[in-house]
């Protein structure tokens, strides 16, 4: 009688022990996945304040809302030419001072942000309303991205009368004078 006690004592302090391991491991499986949470909330808030917005609300930099005036701006007469993209392109390297692969994918964007734009006046006027607000842009800038968009107008040769009235829609929103 006493080995059949003996025994239950064991096997009751095996599994006692068998499922005290067990809650420490789902206790440290729960604290990885709560640092894996707290690890994400940068990106998921991130996501989060996007997931609400479409088109030109996702534009959040001054570059990405000069490249959108610049494909615009290309693509008033029609589909962008290749001679229009390399301009753009090299505009952006030089004057963004980004990589070339960094230029083609802020080109891409544009083309995407694009898509379902209302129309060009309203995108030029839109984006060139950001750009004003946007902060450490001041005249100087300003000039440089009216003679960039200029650039984009010559891509193919004289700009089309859709071309400067796109432009003129940036001038008029921005102040500069010609």
């Amino acid at each position: 009688m006493h080995i059949i006690g003996i025994i239950i004592a064991i096997v009751s302090a095996i599994l006692l022990w068998q499922w005290r391991a067990r809650r420490a491991a789902e206790a440290a499986r729960e604290l990885g996945n709560m640092v894996q949470t707290a690890a994400n909330l940068p990106r998921r808030l991130a996501f989060k304040r996007q997931s609400g917005k479409s088109g030109l609300k996702l534009v959040d930099d001054p570059r990405e809302a000069a490249a959108v005036m610049m494909m615009e701006i290309a693509r008033a007469d029609g589909e962008t030419s290749a001679e229009a993209k390399s301009v753009m392109r090299d505009i952006m390297v030089d004057e963004f001072e980004v990589e070339t692969d960094d230029a083609d994918a802020l080109l891409t964007h544009a083309g995407f942000l694009l898509r379902n734009a209302p129309v060009a006046h309203a995108v030029i006027d839109r984006m060139a309303q950001y750009v004003l607000e946007a902060p450490g842009i001041g005249p100087k800038e300003i000039v440089d991205l009216d003679g960039m968009l200029v650039a984009v107008t010559e891509a193919e040769g004289p700009p089309s009368a859709e071309q400067l009235s796109l432009l003129q829609v940036f001038r008029n929103r921005t102040g500069v004078q010609t």
